[in-house]
């Protein structure tokens, strides 16, 4: 650095004395601004958003739903996807609808094939026990062993479900109850085929080669569910009819095809021959659920979706129903948004797919993904309550939604059912871009720069004079009077005070109290108060 000799003569003095001291303000100095001018240029380049809401002027009388749910414990035969108004009676008809139902098991995963609904077709070992088969047959008698299960006061004393299963090598039973409509459509057909492989009169029944190619029979018997509703409950029947082909050892498998004669007999022939993995011994290992998964296209009016349980070839027991589910995914739309779009809803949070939208927005695209709803007891399922705000940003639209969810305790009667309440609101959220321009910009840098290096160059001139006058009060004399050194330090005090207070004060007037002050040689307190 030049002295002050060899300077330039306008330049300040602090400018061209060199000190340890200016040399530490000038590196804090230059560091103070550099993050400065960072944040300055982080801000310029990371613009922020504004908000402003205005009545809601959807283009569109439709919105699009877009979902994945799993339904832990309904088939997809008694699953249903409707929509219905706001005050749950009046249906509303679909605009379009894209969805598939997908079997899934009792881990969630998928376990057969993805079908629509309205395209839904029903699809289609044995131990060594004669001793105990005889045995049983023997203490409770062929007749009781034999015996269907339709009343518990047609005769028979019904005790023991496990020697029926026992007393025979393999034994299909239809578990059915008096009231339900399926049940007494299939009756006829049931008793047909009982005729058939138990025989009628002179004429043999059939038997069917097991996997070691021995010929069993199969004993047909039917279970009321009403009058043996222990029994049903122990076994896990949840829905009726339900058909189940046991084996002596207690497992089974179940029946879950077209309910008609060619097809159960062919069914039947099948599994005598299969090996012991297609059998299990707890009905739990035959629950299965459904996936839904798709698209539907609703009037833009208040309504919910519903997940119904029922509706299928089978009566669901409404004690035994239970709607639990996890929702992989829900979201609304425009009609526009194609399904791959509809993916990006999902990974929103990570890979923050519309860019015109902040991530306050984002994270309120889907905020039930990956959540599990699970009931405690029965007769009850959760209702989801939705309040969907359309969000607008540039040309692009996209719904937010806020939710409540709770517990509905049913009536015995009623079937529970998953239900999602959604309100569309009138208004919409604009979101705009709040950037700056390029010449806010400049202007915002050039006055933090130059108010970082005003405020600096204050604090290192009087760092430099407070040293140099601490140095002149300690040679100074101690007396009742104050000393040169504080003195100084006082006056310093009151100068950068004024210039707080008095901002419009300009920097100049300021250095020449500074240099009044200090450039003198004032060894009497009284000639340094005169100065001042």
């Amino acid at each position: 650095m030049l002295t002050s000799s060899h300077a330039a003569r306008w330049l300040p003095r602090d400018f061209v004395e060199a000190s340890q001291i200016g040399g530490a303000w000038t590196l804090i100095a230059y560091g103070i601004m550099l993050v400065v001018f960072l944040f300055e240029l982080a801000s310029f380049m990371s613009p922020g958003y504004r908000t402003m809401m205005a009545l809601d002027k959807a283009g569109s009388d439709s919105l699009q739903i877009n979902f994945d749910v799993d339904v832990h414990d309904i088939e997809c035969r008694n699953l249903q996807v409707v929509v219905y108004a706001q005050n749950g009676k009046e249906k509303l008809g679909a605009l379009g609808e894209d969805f598939w139902l997908r079997p899934i098991d009792a881990s969630g995963k998928t376990d057969g094939v993805a079908v629509r609904p309205q395209e839904y077709q029903w699809q289609e070992q044995q131990d060594d026990h004669d001793k105990v088969m005889q045995k049983v047959r023997h203490e409770d008698g062929a007749e009781e062993i034999d015996s269907d299960w339709s009343s518990s006061h047609d005769g028979f004393k019904h005790k023991s479900f496990e020697h029926v299963i026992q007393g025979h090598d393999f034994t299909f039973i239809n578990f059915f109850a008096g009231w339900c409509s399926h049940c007494q459509k299939f009756a006829p057909e049931w008793d047909r085929i009982a005729e058939k492989i138990h025989g009628k009169g002179d004429a043999p029944g059939m038997k069917f080669p097991d996997k070691d190619g021995i010929e069993r029979p199969i004993r047909l018997i039917k279970l009321n569910c009403v009058d043996f509703k222990e029994t049903c409950v122990e076994k896990g029947i949840d829905a009726y009819p339900t058909l189940r082909l046991y084996k002596a050892d207690g497992s089974f498998t179940v029946y879950d095809g077209r309910r008609g004669e060619a097809e159960i007999v062919l069914w039947l022939y099948w599994m005598a021959k299969m090996s012991s993995s297609s059998w299990g011994t707890h009905h739990e290992a035959f629950e299965r659920g459904c996936n839904a998964r798709g698209r539907l296209q609703v009037p833009r009016v208040p309504g919910h979706l519903e997940l119904m349980a029922g509706g299928g070839d089978q009566t669901l027991n409404p004690r035994m129903t239970n709607v639990s589910h996890t929702i992989k995914h829900l979201s609304f739309s425009d009609l526009s948004v194609s399904a791959a779009e509809n993916d990006m809803y999902r990974a929103a949070r990570l890979l923050q797919p519309w860019k015109h939208f902040p991530g306050e927005v984002t994270r309120n695209l889907a905020p039930l993904d990956g959540r599990k709803f699970v009931t405690s007891g029965f007769h009850q399922a959760y209702i989801h309550e939705l309040k969907v705000v359309s969000t607008v940003a540039g040309k692009e639209t996209t719904y937010q939604f806020q939710h409540q969810t709770r517990i509905s305790k049913l009536p015995e009667a009623a079937i529970p059912q998953a239900q999602f309440h959604y309100d569309i609101e009138p208004f919409s959220i604009h979101v705009e871009t709040d950037g700056k321009r390029w010449y806010d910009f400049g202007t915002s840098l050039c006055a933090v720069l130059g108010g970082a290096f005003v405020v600096l160059r204050l604090a290192s001139r009087f760092s430099v004079h407070l040293s140099a006058s601490l140095k002149l009060g300690a040679k100074a004399q101690r007396g009742g009077a104050m000393s040169i050194g504080h003195f100084e330090c006082f006056v310093m005090c009151l100068l950068i005070y004024q210039a707080a207070l008095r901002p419009a004060l300009p920097c100049s007037a300021l250095e020449d109290l500074f240099e009044g002050l200090f450039s003198k040689d004032l060894d009497d307190p009284d000639e340094a108060q005169d100065s001042l």
